[in-house]
């Protein structure tokens, strides 16, 4: 096949594929927006969020590290069962945050529903980046189409019962064991049997030398997008973040072509930069912030479109149009800003410049922590986003000074990691 037709397919599969789960996810918060009041929406949102949170410190802890040393050198076996190991434990333990989260915000009847929600999602992540870093894209798009197809029937099954916050979170669970299930047996045989045999002791030299310094990034990068959900919830409760929460739905798309194309080019930057080769890791940065930006430019179209003719079709009168305008447009502004760094992100990551990138957002998250926390003190929640687009701003230009400086070092990129280390960072 012509190379440039398989790109477009591997880029098609990447991105269509988690933009029918984005679809499907879309039309159950839609649905819970008509059936379901303020609070509850909040509340369904806010655990939501925790869940795309851990994606990202699944990425840090275990992805990453995972897709990183599988493409760029010998992965021992010992050490590779490490990582279905700490995969195993971590889905446990964030499915008990999420579980707690919805307790602690009121849903305590649904709690243990989330709960399980926060297992299911984070097995099937890292089952999705087992199958990306094996190169195998297409088994990893058919476990988003499952999953897809089947939040949709359920979905159907649930409005016609009687929609509420617990059939909502029951009907996203069993979607998330439809999708795990196309992973494949290869894979829940290695993540439940397998990782039971391995140990925690290999995976420590992956901790001292990328995890700690992904996870740093990740938390960052999680305060830098997202303080305003945590600092409306607990300043003002799950009502007051529903609108925001309700007008990020339609950024939803980006969100998740940005993490699907992310496990998609990751490895391929890391073998491009293993065997030296910066000028084709680049062309994967050009070709991953092209395809993001289509992407935004389609979403961004879509969403002006609804609130400028069909508002009714998704909020109830009791939001007020004004606001969800403000808010959609700085949504609109935020996720243009993740579309351009991220690309950037991805290749220092495949480079192993952890410890620059988790430095750089601590700077970028501090920035935006005491800019959200002043604007929800001193102005209305929504405008809480206002401190998300600084944030976001710092890091645009903290990840064009560093691919700068990736630019600058020898050839060989992944070697240039350790020369940067020993050199200022700031």
């Amino acid at each position: 096949m012509n190379p440039k037709a398989s790109g477009l397919i591997r880029y098609g599969l990447a991105a269509s594929a988690p933009g029918t789960a984005a679809a499907a996810q879309f039309l159950l918060q839609l649905a819970l927006l008509r059936f379901v009041d303020t609070a509850a929406f909040g509340q369904f949102a806010f655990v939501l969020g925790l869940v795309q949170f851990g994606y990202g410190l699944s990425n840090a802890l275990i992805s990453t590290p995972y897709t990183v040393n599988l493409n760029g050198a010998v992965l021992q076996p010992a050490q590779a069962l490490s990582f279905f190991t700490v995969n195993l434990l971590f889905s446990v333990g964030w499915g008990a945050i999420c579980g707690g989260a919805a307790a602690i915000l009121g849903a305590t009847h649904e709690a243990w529903l989330f709960a399980l929600l926060g297992f299911l999602a984070m097995i099937r992540w890292f089952g999705r980046a087992h199958l990306y870093a094996l190169h195998r894209p297409i088994q990893a798009a058919a476990s988003d189409l499952v999953y897809s197809l089947a939040l949709v029937a359920i979905l159907g099954a649930a409005c016609l019962m009687g929609l509420s916050l617990a059939m909502g979170a029951l009907t996203i669970s069993l979607a998330t064991i439809a999708g795990l299930a196309a992973l494949g047996s290869g894979f829940l045989m290695e993540q439940f049997r397998r990782a039971w045999s391995g140990s925690l002791w290999p995976y420590g030299g992956v901790w001292r030398e990328q995890s700690r310094w992904t996870l740093l990034g990740v938390v960052s990068s999680e305060a830098t997008a997202n303080a305003h959900a945590y600092a409306v919830t607990l300043c003002a409760g799950p009502a007051a973040f529903a609108p925001i929460a309700a007008t990020s739905l339609f950024v939803k798309p980006i969100a998740l072509a940005l993490t699907s194309l992310t496990q998609l080019e990751r490895p391929a930057m890391a073998r491009y930069l293993t065997d030296g080769n910066l000028a084709e890791a680049l062309r994967a940065v050009l070709r991953f912030r092209v395809a993001v930006l289509c992407v935004w430019s389609v979403t961004v179209a879509a969403g002006v479109a609804v609130l400028a003719w069909y508002p009714h079709l998704l909020f109830k009168s009791s939001y007020d149009l004004g606001s969800l305008s403000i808010a959609f447009s700085l949504w609109a502004v935020i996720s243009l800003l993740q579309c351009w760094s991220m690309p950037s992100s991805i290749l220092l990551q495949a480079a192993q410049w952890f410890r620059p990138l988790a430095i750089w957002g601590v700077v970028c998250a501090a920035l935006a922590i005491v800019a959200v926390v002043g604007l929800v003190l001193a102005a209305a929640p929504i405008y809480s986003l206002l401190g998300i687009v600084l944030g976001q701003a710092a890091a645009n230009l903290s990840m064009m000074l560093l691919e700068h400086r990736l630019k600058r070092s020898q050839p060989g990129a992944a070697m240039g990691a350790a020369s940067f280390k020993t050199s200022p960072v700031l």
